[in-house]
């Protein structure tokens, strides 16, 4: 034995003996993995991705096939598959030889990177409030407005259409009203600064970021204070391929829904019981009668085609589009045409040196009708459209001058307009040494319309008739450029990033307009509708023009310490011509911290957390959305006197806007703090802001007494408003296999209240009614444009108690009764107790149209290439005012609910009064006031991908067929046709003036590339 141990053969094979004993259990232990890994989206392969053995470099790369093969260190190991721009799998093996894993498109918030103001930002170094939308999420919403694809999508931003006509875009309010005057925010376009987007496609739109608090949007100063909206278009990518995209879809248009008025038979007898006679003999004869609705909607298509090519290589990218766009609207008459063709291009000229331009070009034609909803609403079912000779027929019988409605769409349907619309930027970035890129930007905006009004002699009736026919032309120009300047130092170290921004921005606009008119033209045809052909003894003529520029300079600072702790300062200082030497510069500051505390060392060992973070930001931004020379008095010319011993026509000019040299800059102080966080490998994410914005020296124009002499109202600071409230965003996605699904939630609340008002406007009214009443009141301590009237307490049952009430006028049985809540004491002040008669101190508020919180929420899934999408939006705690319904004070049609509950006699009813034509039933109250809350279904699509493997041999990338839907149901309590109302202004919002309603939308369409 010990001969064998001393020879060294014996040795060799006892220490091989003792190795394997050693490691036998570990090589026994070793376990092999196959499967493949496909696409989610088509099930198609996915060559290159990386398979790996987590904790160890132990790996491998899938094939062409997607196939891969791992041998693993037991059965108890964890996969972890990567591909570039998908989302990270994590599989355990649990003792399975074969595992298939089936990868999405990363969405994970970890990486994204977002646009904000001047640059890019990734979102954990973010320390503003940014909310960001994807193109995917756009595109299922069809239309011609971006802006309306926004509703519901992003926390704090609260989007109502401006109504159902063709090209119409919507209202958009960041985190609430802040202003008495345009509370719109700006919009960034590929750089280009511009307050309207209408000419944009939303087919072309890459991403949207909306820029929420000071940090985020104070770097664009004076224009920040309502919030920043950056749209990035389409482009190409380096070392992509070209690609060929062609889509298209068709559908039909329907209204939402139709107010549910009352029949023939039952006005017949309303009408006997307002005129208290038997006019109708047989009311139950008349039957159902027309329903003017229908005579005025329609089902109306709606088309939309799209070609573009993209790609790139290290030198050039290229992103070429060309769409063309068609809406008849869902009233007779309407319709809107749009053509856009985009340019976007980059070249690499050298290491250095990059030139680039973003370039869209829009031609548009709209017919806009009469606005025929209101009389079609008022209009008695007794009518038919036309008389039994075919003439149209005559309302007028009983006393109304509503018009016929079929006769305003066929004699008022000439009515055009259209332009062409040049918006773009070129820029080009220099690298200058290592760190430092100096841009230079230079955009441009160029808008022309014209537009055409004809209306031929006609008579319907002594209401409804033009005896001159008429021709209106218009034309409106404008002309905007921009040159920013910026330069930027970028530089990483270890344990630091740092960022700073420095530049100079200037911006020009010009526009007029011109208006010319004739009568008495020898013919309707358009030959001959010329100017010149008209009567020059009946010409009109009128124009004008104005302009404004501004420079800034700008600066911005970024700082990362070890990942973890964030730093963002910022300072623009704006120079405007629309404001005096003395007050013409504004300072807009801002400081935000963030702190990434997943990145802590003391964090490292939980599981729990992907990513938590909490930032803090304070700043100041400012609003310029006022008159153009506010500070300095503007007259007109044309106003020619005849006086002297000739008696001859001397020209003169009038003041038109009094000087107000004192007015300086409405601005905003924000303050937010936000969390943000995510579970389970990015799966679950929540981002949760609360925010509070004071806008201080709010610009407006006080009454000024009579004898001042002139109309025109200087503007003046006036006003304070508070905007305070929350927003909430949560986001789950997850892929299991082939089946990939996601739901999120955003929920924002906002509370609006007038702090400040300066004695000289302590009360702003507005909002008219028919009835000569302001259905609105501005005043410290309400919301801006709360509705303000009388309280009802139902209905008076018997003339006796009519007559031992108080009044206020001569009220009778069936009218309503009237809250006496208010009275005046001996030095007229007010006292808030009865005083026994109704007045105009007995008005009170009565809700705001200011929503208390605002909602949406949206689902999807894709599986073996169908996917599946569906949008909710809603708001609550609204007030609207149905001025339709208030307005209504002649022999005109009622609601058939109001048939059904009226006042008939004693006891019937407390809550609906008596038929009346007109009287103090109309007056403003909260009878008129309604719930603005709603709840709607804003889109579903539904599609199917054919699976890559199978299309790739037709020499295609992609085929996709859908069908889709917008505005399929809605759950309201308002009985009009949609609670959403913009208003003409901040003070104005929330009331029904009979807009065109907004219309529910189905459609067929495909996607294909190759």
């Amino acid at each position: 034995m010990r001969q064998f141990l001393t020879n060294p053969e014996g040795r060799r094979l006892v220490m091989s003996l003792l190795l394997l004993m050693l490691f036998a259990p570990i090589l026994s232990a070793q376990f092999r993995v196959t499967g493949k890994v496909t696409d989610a989206s088509d099930g198609s392969p996915i060559i290159g991705a990386t398979v790996k053995e987590r904790g160890t470099t132990n790996g491998a790369i899938t094939d062409v096939d997607g196939s891969y093969a791992l041998t693993v260190a037991d059965d108890r190991a964890v996969l972890v598959l990567n591909y570039t721009g998908y989302a990270e799998q994590i599989v355990e093996v649990e003792g399975r030889a074969a595992i298939d894993v089936v990868m999405s498109v990363s969405e994970n918030l970890i990486e994204q990177v977002v646009v904000i103001g001047y640059g890019t930002q990734k979102k954990s170094d973010l320390t503003g409030a940014v909310g960001n939308i994807k193109a995917k999420d756009i595109e299922r919403i069809p239309g011609s407005s971006l802006e309306q694809a926004l509703q519901g999508k992003l926390a704090g931003v609260y989007v109502v259409p401006a109504s159902g006509m063709p090209g119409s875009g919507a209202t958009i309010r960041i985190r609430g009203t802040g202003t008495l005057n345009n509370a719109s925010p700006l919009f960034v376009v590929d750089g280009m600064l511009l307050d309207d987007i209408s000419f944009l496609n939303p087919q072309d739109v890459e991403s949207v970021e909306v820029l929420k608090d000071a940090s985020a949007t104070a770097i664009y100063g004076n224009r920040g204070a309502n919030g920043v909206i950056i749209i990035t278009t389409k482009r190409g990518n380096k070392g992509e391929r070209a690609l060929i995209s062609f889509s298209s879809y068709y559908g039909s248009q329907a209204v939402t829904r139709q107010i549910p008025m009352a029949n023939a038979a039952q006005f017949g007898q309303l009408y006997n019981e307002l005129t208290n006679s038997n006019y109708y003999a047989d009311p139950a004869a008349l039957g159902e009668g027309t329903n003017w609705q229908d005579v005025i909607f329609r089902d109306a298509p709606i088309a939309n085609a799209q070609i573009s090519a993209n790609g790139g290589s290290d030198k050039f990218l290229y992103n070429i589009s060309a769409n063309y766009f068609k809406q008849e609207g869902i009233v007779r008459e309407s319709e809107f045409q749009r053509i856009t063709v985009r340019f976007n291009n980059e070249y690499q000229v050298n290491p250095f040196i990059r030139l680039g331009n973003n370039l869209a070009f829009n031609n548009y034609k709209v017919q806009n009708p009469p606005n025929v909803v209101e009389s079609a609403y008022r209009m008695p079912p007794v009518f038919a459209e036309r008389d039994s000779t075919g003439a149209f027929s005559d309302p007028t019988f009983f006393g109304g001058a509503i018009g016929n409605p079929a006769a305003d769409l066929y004699y008022k349907n000439n009515n055009h307009a259209g332009g062409n619309r040049l918006v773009g930027t070129v820029y080009g970035d220099i690298k200058l040494f290592k760190y430092f890129t100096f841009r230079s930007n230079f955009g441009v905006d160029l808008f022309y319309i014209n537009s055409k009004y004809y209306e031929p002699v006609f008579m319907v009736s002594n209401s409804q008739l033009n005896n001159e026919d008429k021709l209106n032309l218009g034309y409106n120009e404008a002309r905007t450029w921009l040159w920013e300047n910026t330069l930027t130092y970028d530089q990483e170290w270890d344990w630091l990033h740092l960022n700073v921004l420095g530049g100079y921005t200037s911006q020009e606009r010009h526009f007029e307009d011109f208006g010319a008119g004739r009568r008495n033209f020898p013919s309707g045809e358009d030959e001959l509708l010329y100017l010149n052909a008209g009567d020059v003894l009946t010409q009109t003529n009128s124009g004008g023009a104005g302009e404004w520029a501004m420079v800034s300079y700008l600066g911005r600072t970024n700082i990362t310490l070890f990942d973890r702790y964030l730093l963002t300062a910022s300072l623009r200082a704006d120079g405007s011509s629309r404001f005096s030497p003395d007050n013409r510069w504004g300072y807009f500051p801002s400081f935000a911290v963030g702190w990434n505390i997943t990145q802590e060392p003391f964090m490292s060992a939980q599981r729990i957390f992907d990513r938590l973070k909490i930032r803090a930001s304070w700043g100041i931004v400012g609003n310029d959305k006022t008159q153009l020379y506010p500070s300095f008095g503007t007259i007109t010319g044309g106003l020619g006197a005849i006086f002297g011993p000739n008696e001859t026509l001397n020209q003169g000019a009038s003041l038109i806007f009094l000087s107000n040299p004192d007015v300086r800059w409405e601005s905003a102080r924000q303050t937010d703090v936000g969390l943000e966080l995510a579970l389970l490998q990015g799966r679950f994410s929540a981002e949760v802001d609360w925010y509070n914005r004071y806008t201080y020296d709010i610009l407006s124009q006080p009454p000024i007494p009579a004898y001042v002499g002139s109309q025109g109202i200087p503007v003046v600071n006036v006003a304070d408003v508070l905007n305070r409230g929350w927003d909430l965003t949560l986001n789950w996605r997850e892929t299991r296999n082939r089946f990939s699904y996601n739901v999120s939630l955003i929920y924002s609340t906002v509370h609006n209240e007038v702090k400040k008002l300066d004695k000289r406007r302590s009360q702003i009214p507005n909002g008219g009614t028919a009835q000569g009443d302001l259905a609105t009141l501005t005043i410290v301590g309400q919301p801006i444009g709360t509705f303000y009237g009388f309280v009802t307490d139902g209905v008076f049952q018997t003339a006796d108690e009519a007559a031992s009430s108080p009044r206020l006028g001569n009220e009778t049985a069936g009218d309503l009764k009237y809250k006496d809540i208010n009275g005046r004491d001996a030095d007229g002040n007010l006292t808030g107790l009865p005083d026994g008669k109704i007045d105009a101190d007995d008005r009170t508020f009565l809700g705001s149209p200011i929503p208390d919180f605002n909602y949406g929420f949206s689902l999807g899934f894709e599986f073996m290439g169908v996917d599946v999408a569906a949008d909710f939006f809603g708001v609550s705690g609204n007030k609207v005012v149905n001025a339709k319904a208030l307005s209504r004070f002649a022999v005109y049609n009622w609601e058939e609910s109001f048939y059904d509950g009226r006042w008939t006699g004693a006891g019937t009813t407390n809550e609906k009064p008596r038929i009346t034509n007109g009287g103090h039933n109309y007056r403003m109250s909260d009878y008129w006031v309604e719930d603005g809350s709603f709840f709607r279904m804003r889109s579903l699509a539904i599609g199917y991908s054919l699976p890559r493997m199978v299309i790739s041999k037709i020499g295609l990338s992609r085929f996709r067929i859908y069908a889709s839907g917008t505005n399929l149901w809605t759950k309201q309590q308002y009985s009009g046709y949609s609670p959403e109302f913009p208003g003409s202004s901040v003070f104005t919002s929330g009331i029904d003036y009979n807009p065109y309603p907004i219309s529910k939308t189905y459609l067929l369409g495909f996607d294909v590339s190759f």
